[in-house]
Formats: C-alpha cells, sequence, structure tokens
C-alpha cells in the first residue's frame, strides 16, 4: 500500500486507540494475587532466593519470567512492582497492537491491508474484556499475549526462513516462561508447522522443524532442569495446588458465557470464512492455526473448569481473532457485493468495503454489548463480597437499552443462567470485585510494611487464605497459603470438596493438624486508627504510627507476653498463667479492666488435669493425648500449651466427662474460663450447685477461644462443680475448655 494510504489508515485508527485507552482507564484495577508474585520479588532482592518464606523452596508462581522482570526494574530503577506491573502490562499492550499491525502490513498476499487493519484494531480496542487485562491486574497476562501474537505473526511472515522461525521458537519460549499455557502454544505451533509443511510441499521440513522446536526445547529444558535442582520438583507447586480434577460441567458455563460476552459466537465463523478463503486461493494455513491455538485452549479450559479471574487466560484470543475475523468481514462484503451486483444493476455501486464495515457494526455491537453494560452500567457485580462471591449480573430486567437489541434477551436469559452457577464455585470473578479486595487489603496492610520488623516477632506464623497484600508488606511475617499455592503439603492435601461445593483454585485445605505441627500462632488484622477499634477487633493492640494501631489476636496468650513484653502492649484482656491477679479482663473491650483474677479452678499446662477427675474416655489434655490433634488449624486464644478438649483424630467420639475439685464462691465472685467448639446438644460445659445443673455452655466457634464470665451470686455458698461432657457417641463433636478460674469485679481505683 503507497505511504500515503497508511497515514489515513493510521489517522483512522487514532480514535479506536483512544478508545481503548478510555476503557484501559476505567478498568485499572490491581489484584491481591499479584502480591504473592511481588513477594517472591522482595525476597529474592533480599537475597532469600526465589521463596515465599525464606527458607521454603516452593514454587508458587507460574510467571517466572515477569517475576524476573519485576525484580530487574525494582534493583535497576528502584521502582516498585506494585508500581510498575500495570505499566509494564500496557507497554506489552502496545508491543501487542503495533505487531498486529506489523503483521497486517507484512503478511503475504492479503488484500484491502488498511481496510482489515481498521477492522481489526476496531475489535481489540473497543472489547472491554481487552482493556480490562491491558493493566492486568498486575499480573503477567498481556505480556503471554505479546509473546504468543509475536510467535503466530514470525510464522505467518517469515515461516520459509530460518530467521523467523529463530524469532518465533524464542517468542514460544517466552511465552512458556510467562504462562504454563505456553507449552500447548508451542506443541500446537510446533504441529501447525509440520502438518502445513507437509499439505503444502508434500514433504517434512526437519531443518524448519528443528529450527522452530530447538531453540524451545533447549530453553524450556534448561528451565525445567533449574526448577527440580532448585525446588525439586518438575512441575510448579500450583498445579498441585489447583488441580483436583476435572471439571467439565463448569467449563462448559465458562467458556459458553464467554462466547457470549466477548463475541467468540461470531469470530471464530468469521475467522473459518477467512482461513476457508486464504486456502482455496493460496493454500495458505495461517488462520488454521489460529483457530488450533484457540481450540485447544478452550479444550483445556473445558477441563479444568475455567479461571477464577474473568476471562483471563482467554487474553491471547482477541488479537489472534481479530486479523482473520476482519478478513473474513471482508470476504463477506466482497460475496455479498457480487451478489447485490447480479441481483440489481442499480446497487453495482455498492463495494465490498462499505459492505464490510456495515456487517462491522453488528459484529462489534453483539461482540461487545454485554461486557460493556457491565463495564459501566451500575450492575450488581460478582466478586468478592466479604469472602463470598456475589450474583447477579444482567438479567431479564436491566438494561432497558440493551434487551431491546434483537436476539438479545435470549442471549442475556442464557448468560443470566450460567454466570449465576458459576460465580458460587469461584469462577470467572470480574475484575471490579478483584480490584476492590486488592484496594481495601493494600489499605488494611501497607502502613504495617515500615514497621514490621520492629513489632512483629521473627517467629511469628501466620495462616491466610488470601495472602497476596498482607504477605507483601509484612516480609518478616512467615505465611502459610491455607489453598496451598504457595505450601507443598497443602498443595498435596487429598481431601478436597464435593464437585458441587468446589471453589475453582480454592479447593485445598490444610490436612488435620497440619497448620498447628507448623507453630501457626499470630492472627494479624487491619490497621485501626485508634486504640478503641483495634482492640474492639482483636484482643492486643499496639501503636505503631500517628492514629495508626496494629490489631492482632494469638493462638497462645503466654507467647504474646513473652514476645510482646518489651512493647507498650495493650490488651482487652490479660492473661497469666501463673499469677492469678495477673488476669485482668474487659467485657466490653473499651481497654478498661473490669475483672482481676482470685483462684485458678483449672490451668490444664502442666498436662495433667489440674484435680479434674475423669469418667469415661470423652476428655483428655490437649497437651497430652497421643490421639488427638485439632480440627484443620490451632484454636486460637488458649493460655499455655495445655486445654481440656473432647475432640479426638478419630471417626467416631467416645463418650465420658471431667469434673472439677468443688468449689465454693463468695457472692461477689464470678466464674471466668476460655470456651471453643461447636454446639451440639451432648456436648457441652455445666455448673452444678449442689449437684443441680444451674448454667450450661457450648461452643460457639470451634476455631477461637472465647471468654466468658458468670455471676455466681445465686449459688453462693452453694458445693460447686464444673463438668465438662460428652453424653453420645457422634461424628467429632469439638469442645475445648481452659483457664478457669474465680475472679471478682475492679474497683474504680484499681484495687
Amino acid at each position: 500500500m503507497p505511504r500515503p494510504s497508511w497515514v489515513v489508515t493510521g489517522l483512522l485508527c487514532l480514535p479506536w486507540l483512544a478508545l481503548l485507552g478510555w476503557l484501559a482507564s476505567v478498568s485499572w484495577f490491581i489484584t491481591d494475587d499479584a502480591f504473592i508474585s511481588f513477594r517472591y520479588v522482595r525476597n529474592l532482592l533480599d537475597g532469600h532466593g526465589l521463596v515465599f518464606n525464606p527458607g521454603e523452596y516452593v514454587e508458587g508462581y507460574t510467571n517466572f519470567l515477569w517475576v524476573l522482570e519485576l525484580a530487574a526494574i525494582w534493583r535497576l530503577f528502584g521502582i516498585r512492582p506494585e508500581h510498575v506491573a500495570q505499566w509494564l502490562s500496557v507497554g506489552y499492550t502496545v508491543g501487542t497492537i503495533a505487531v498486529l499491525l506489523w503483521w497486517v502490513a507484512r503478511m503475504p498476499f492479503l488484500r484491502h491491508r488498511g481496510l482489515i487493519a481498521w477492522l481489526a484494531l476496531g475489535l481489540i480496542c473497543g472489547s472491554a474484556t481487552f482493556a480490562v487485562w491491558t493493566s492486568g491486574g498486575g499480573l503477567e497476562t498481556r505480556q503471554f499475549t505479546f509473546f504468543t501474537l509475536v510467535a503466530v505473526a514470525a510464522l505467518s511472515v517469515y515461516g520459509a526462513d530460518r530467521r523467523g522461525l529463530l524469532v518465533a521458537s524464542v517468542s514460544l519460549a517466552a511465552a512458556a516462561l510467562t504462562r504454563p499455557e505456553g507449552l500447548l502454544v508451542a506443541a500446537c505451533c510446533v504441529g501447525w508447522f509440520v502438518a502445513h509443511r507437509w499439505f503444502t510441499a508434500r514433504k517434512l521440513d526437519w531443518r524448519g522443524t528443528l529450527a522452530l522446536a530447538g531453540p524451545f526445547v533447549v530453553l524450556i529444558g534448561g528451565h525445567f532442569l533449574a526448577r527440580y535442582r532448585y525446588y525439586g520438583e518438575w512441575l510448579p507447586n500450583t498445579y498441585y495446588a489447583k488441580h483436583v480434577g476435572p471439571w467439565y460441567e463448569s467449563g462448559f458455563r465458562y467458556l459458553w458465557a464467554a462466547a457470549m460476552e466477548t463475541g467468540l459466537y461470531l469470530l471464530i465463523p468469521l475467522a473459518l470464512v477467512a482461513l476457508r478463503g486464504r486456502w482455496r486461493e493460496r493454500r495458505d494455513g495461517i488462520y488454521a492455526l489460529v483457530l488450533l491455538l484457540v481450540g485447544t485452549h478452550m479444550a483445556y479450559l473445558f477441563e479444568i473448569g475455567g479461571d477464577h479471574f474473568e476471562y483471563r487466560p482467554m487474553d491471547h484470543y482477541w488479537p489472534l481473532l481479530a486479523v482473520p475475523a476482519a478478513e473474513g468481514l471482508v470476504r463477506l462484503g466482497g460475496g455479498l457485493s457480487g451478489w447485490l451486483a447480479r441481483w440489481s444493476r442499480h446497487l453495482q455501486w455498492v463495494g465490498p468495503r462499505t459492505l464490510a464495515v456495515a456487517l462491522f457494526v453488528p459484529v462489534l455491537f453483539y461482540a461487545n454489548a454485554i461486557q460493556g453494560v457491565l463495564l459501566f452500567e451500575n450492575i450488581p457485580l460478582s466478586g468478592l463480597q466479604g469472602g463470598e462471591p456475589k450474583p447477579i449480573e444482567l438479567d431479564h430486567e436491566n438494561p432497558a437499552w440493551l434487551l431491546a437489541a434483537p436476539g438479545m434477551p435470549a442471549l442475556v436469559g442464557i448468560h443470566y443462567y450460567v454466570r449465576h452457577d458459576s460465580i458460587w464455585h469461584a469462577v470467572g470473578l470480574r475484575y471490579r470485585g478483584h480490584g476492590g479486595f486488592a484496594d481495601l487489603h493494600i489499605r488494611r496492610y501497607q502502613p504495617y510494611e515500615s514497621v514490621a520488623h520492629e513489632v512483629i516477632p521473627g517467629d511469628a506464623v501466620a495462616a491466610y487464605s488470601a495472602l497476596g497484600a498482607v504477605s507483601y508488606f509484612v516480609p518478616n511475617l512467615t505465611v502459610i497459603d491455607r489453598n496451598g499455592l504457595t505450601d507443598s503439603v497443602v498443595a498435596r492435601n487429598p481431601d478436597v470438596p464435593e464437585v458441587r461445593k468446589r471453589k475453582l483454585a480454592h479447593d485445598r485445605e490444610p490436612p488435620p493438624g497440619y497448620l498447628r505441627r507448623r507453630g501457626q500462632n499470630f492472627f494479624l488484622l487491619p490497621v485501626q486508627p485508634s486504640e478503641a477499634e483495634a482492640l474492639a477487633a482483636g484482643n492486643y493492640a499496639v501503636n505503631i504510627g500517628d492514629g495508626v494501631w496494629m490489631s492482632f489476636d494469638v493462638v497462645d496468650h503466654v507467647w504474646a507476653n513473652q514476645r510482646f513484653a518489651s512493647l507498650d502492649l495493650r490488651a482487652k484482656n490479660r492473661f497469666s498463667e501463673t499469677d492469678p491477679g495477673g488476669n485482668r479482663f474487659s467485657v466490653d473491650g473499651n481497654g478498661t479492666f473490669a475483672y482481676v483474677g482470685e483462684e485458678f479452678l483449672g490451668r490444664f499446662d502442666n498436662g495433667g488435669m489440674d484435680g479434674w477427675q475423669v469418667e469415661g474416655k470423652a476428655v483428655s489434655n490437649h497437651a497430652q493425648n497421643p490421639f488427638f490433634d485439632t480440627v484443620d488449624h490451632p484454636v486460637a486464644g488458649h493460655v499455655g500449651p495445655g486445654y481440656l478438649t473432647t475432640y479426638f483424630l478419630g471417626k467416631w467420639q467416645r463418650t465420658g466427662r471431667a469434673l472439677s475439685p468443688p468449689f465454693t464462691a463468695r457472692e461477689n465472685q464470678y466464674l471466668a474460663f476460655l470456651i471453643a467448639g461447636e454446639t451440639h446438644d451432648y456436648v457441652g460445659l455445666r455448673l452444678l450447685a449442689d449437684g443441680q445443673e444451674v448454667a450450661v455452655w457450648r461452643g460457639d466457634d470451634p476455631t477461637h477461644f472465647e471468654l466468658v464470665i458468670y455471676s455466681l451470686h445465686e449459688v453462693a455458698g452453694k458445693e460447686l462443680q464444673l463438668e465438662i461432657f460428652n453424653h453420645e457417641i457422634g461424628d467429632r463433636p469439638r469442645l475445648m475448655l481452659d483457664h478457669v478460674m474465680l475472679v471478682r469485679q475492679e474497683s474504680p481505683d484499681g484495687q
């Protein structure tokens, strides 16, 4: 095409680029998952290696090249990952568009290049999904798209040249080092190259195949060997964490929704039209490679159940399909133009370009209307709302202008059905939910970064399901991933939920007792603006700045007393394992102590029963029972290593009880104890007065001890006993009891 024509085409493309820039700015976001990679970057630069927790060699990332790039930028230019990752994704977006236009300009035997370039650019720049992943949420998505497109364009333009094959091979290796799906893309490219050479030349091009596959095998083979030597595994740990089993019904829903939202049901048939025309005219099968890449990747998504994010793994579809879909429109326009000319001589002036543009308008609308509405309209979004996905998106009531389009009510109705089911399985959650969740966690935990090493003990161990931001901004905190992405033991736990209860990529849980054996002892809570709010959130608070308070809970209050002894530690309730008077409790949580301890009735920290009489085999001391194990995690908030429990690591619970030594109380005394467990009629703690039951308590939370204070005014002077019991055989009922004591009300002057 002459240079002036390219100038005109370039000017006509500027509105498309402006549209993409606008949509990308609207959908700019970062996701909590990106901070997992950022923590690997930080540890690498701090000299710990590519690890999540220092000393634990687990590959909890799948974007090796992306991690190295972010580390290099931080080291060379001092720009932190959370500040540069999105802009790096924008850079790869610019590169993707440049490669797409270069492909159109250089593709052999392509007619109407300027129009095809304009149409193809319109298809991707008008896509809300493509715009969402322009910033990429801090993830490597667009980088993978760029390298995949480079490989396809190189095979298309320079597939007969060894240098072009070398470029394609290195690009495929870069894609595989960016995302695991790069292996699938490379296999498709090599397979297509061999088959295409056979069908066009009737011979096998061994040298070309070696030029295409050789560098890729060397680079990726070297990476596999390095991974095995460094981590001791051939595959990333994330494979074991996420691969529970095939999930075809979820994959079907995911792909069906994607087809309606992104127009795949239009783009793929248009690409087939272009493939048919080019093959018949020139025996050119480059579009067959595009469809092979898209088809095999869709089969992969169908098998694994889709993705946790909003069509993220499909990002490379749109630039790959844009060019063949645009050529398909031009070919349909040419065929329709010829038919109109034959039908009426008065319509001979309607050329193929005009008709191609006329066909492009409804294609652009139906390919992008639904996702565009979800981007701009005030529709309830699926996403992480308080830890749970929230439906519904589009339904039969909104928006009216969209439903006025022909056929759109049917599309929206089907979309409603498939998305409703997917959301509850955490499949395809919207970028806005992920972005809002990450922003919330950044605000909550970023203030800890500057003081984390000073106030958080080095042996603190925490466990989270959403661990990105908190682990990055508190680098000295050992963090266990409850879903196993960065933990090899959790990733291989064979106990997974039923299909109907699955949450995509979040199915793994720690095996029983694992978190306790790992030493989980700390629960860092979001930063709070005042002491009162910090103590309302957790039992402990430390001032770390002007109007900034660290709130936290612990597994063992003795550990907190020891590790934070040098700090001005504020507490809702203070616990002492040796001095009754060192126990001071606040009922309303405002930091003002209302009760002070007087006498221990049961501490259980020496491993024994502290004089409690045991009958049957239902009750034991957690510290001494070899058959005992906690549920899935340590129970937070006990005092010292021991406490009474009715929970055993066995299928069936035993029956029995444990009775405290008899005691009496004054009218001004109160009973105080820590209790945890589940509500069962046959399991509980009761208070007996002269042998008669006067009160009974059952656990409300099996993961956290709660303080109970009960007035003994009505039973003062009577013979009292406490009984922890289990009267029926059941499936693992849980009740835990600790730190039983008599207390009195604190006087205003502290006496």
